[in-house]
């Protein structure tokens, strides 16, 4: 009989615990597919980047930018008549402004209901509206020198490629990294 009432309580006190889950989402991370370029970035999230407070991101909300940055960059190795040399190159890079809503949820009062200014705990990102993108030549054989090794490249070789993007939210003059992936 004891272990059985013990049981049934350890069931309650489950479900009560699930069901206020459901109730109060938890803190999110910053969920985001680049492919589709949407997702989610959690209050929590932005006002670490910033070193903000709840005030003062629920003050900035409608004025933060979210973007997705990508770029290809390679590695050559280039000679210009005295030894080869490292050469970085830009060869893709972008920016692609994301559409963002901010998501709030009802607060719970002291007594017991819902205070009437709901909690920032968000920001939906919908996909891109607007972006710009450029590409640039690569270093190859007649070029410019890019050192003072010689006036003009005499062998280009590729050694690597590396892709990459990064989700970034910017505000004023301040932007800040929340995802990144190679």
């Amino acid at each position: 009989m004891f272990s059985r009432r013990i049981f049934q309580l350890a069931v309650a006190g489950a479900t009560i615990a699930a069901s206020l889950g459901y109730a109060v989402p938890a803190e999110a991370s910053v969920r985001y597919d680049p492919g589709t370029k949407s997702g989610f970035a959690g209050a929590a999230d932005v006002r670490k980047a910033f070193g903000w407070s709840d005030a003062r991101l629920a003050a900035h909300a409608a004025g933060l930018v979210f973007n997705h940055d990508f770029w290809t960059e390679d590695m050559y190795s280039v000679s210009c008549g005295k030894g080869a040399f490292p050469v970085e190159h830009q060869r893709e890079f972008g920016r692609l402004e994301l559409t963002d809503r901010p998501v709030r949820e009802p607060r719970r009062g002291a007594s017991g209901g819902y205070s009437r200014r709901p909690r920032l705990v968000g920001f939906r990102i919908a996909g891109p509206y607007a972006g710009v993108s450029g590409t640039s030549v690569a270093p190859t054989v007649g070029q410019p020198c890019p050192e003072p090794r010689g006036p003009r490249i005499t062998r280009a070789d590729l050694v690597s490629t590396t892709t990459g993007w990064s989700l970034t939210v910017s505000f004023g003059g301040a932007s800040r990294v929340l995802r990144s992936g190679v």
